[in-house]
């Protein structure tokens, strides 16, 4: 099955990905399997971006100025890119900065689809998410939460948990106490998806699946997730090595 599908996206949407442990790694499948299917697909980050992921997706246009990077988007996509990532301007030489969230608005009609990368994790797989994120834009059609199953059994704190003590506020599991399904279903739909713009689909994204342990590991977070709402759950062996595979539990 094919990620994208299992996500529901399709010609139009605005998708924005939040959350942690395996962000960068769907993005880049999704775009691929999109411009396999003859559409092109522009990427922004709404934070900052590592330059090594971008490039990776396509090529790299940035200006801070809005009517200068939506003219750069444009001419790559008329050279013949299916895929093109875009930001506001290189911070370091290894980031690429975000573009304002309602800029994002304004990029949509550029592409087939719009991928949105909300929030950072610093590799952790889950995170406690601040009340300041993640950044989506309002044009965002679906957003995707994003969670590391290896999360799953692990302690609370900075080594498996990107802000360990928003985690344990939000989910109730205490520092140095182990994650459980509850909790970490309640990081994704009470964190990265608790101010979704109005309209908006929603989805959670278990990363990190393969047959076996992981694969009941993760049915039991979906039926967590789905407890709290959130209807569509897709399970996918991003980041470990290709071939991706994906299930819907």
């Amino acid at each position: 099955m094919k990620l994208h599908a299992a996500l529901g996206i399709s010609a139009g949407d605005v998708v924005a990905f939040a959350g942690a442990g395996g962000k960068s790694g769907a993005i880049l499948q999704v775009a691929t399997e999109l411009a396999e299917a003859g559409m092109t697909v522009l990427t922004v980050p709404t934070t900052k971006m590592s330059v090594g992921e971008a490039k990776g997706i396509g090529p790299l246009v940035t200006s801070e100025d809005a009517e200068e990077l939506r003219a750069k988007v444009k001419i790559s996509f008329s050279e013949g890119h299916a895929r093109v990532a875009a930001g506001s301007a290189m911070i370091s030489k290894d980031r690429v900065g975000g573009v304002e969230p309602d800029l994002v608005s304004d990029l949509a009609p550029l592409a087939d689809v719009l991928l949105v990368e909300a929030d950072g994790s610093r590799g952790r797989p889950i995170k406690g998410t601040a009340t300041h994120e993640p950044a989506l834009p309002d044009a965002s059609t679906l957003v995707v939460a994003v969670g590391n199953v290896a999360a799953l059994g692990s302690s609370v704190d900075e080594e498996h948990v990107h802000r360990p003590a928003l985690f344990s506020e939000l989910t109730g599991v205490g520092a140095g106490q182990s994650i459980t399904a509850r909790a970490f279903a309640r990081a994704l739909v009470q964190g990265s998806l608790a101010n979704v713009p109005a309209g908006a689909r929603t989805a959670a994204l278990i990363t990190g699946v393969e047959p076996g342990r992981t694969m009941s590991d993760a049915s039991v977070i979906s039926r967590e997730l789905w407890r709290l709402g959130t209807r569509r759950v897709a399970l996918t062996s991003i980041p470990k090595n290709p071939p991706t595979r994906v299930w819907v539990p």
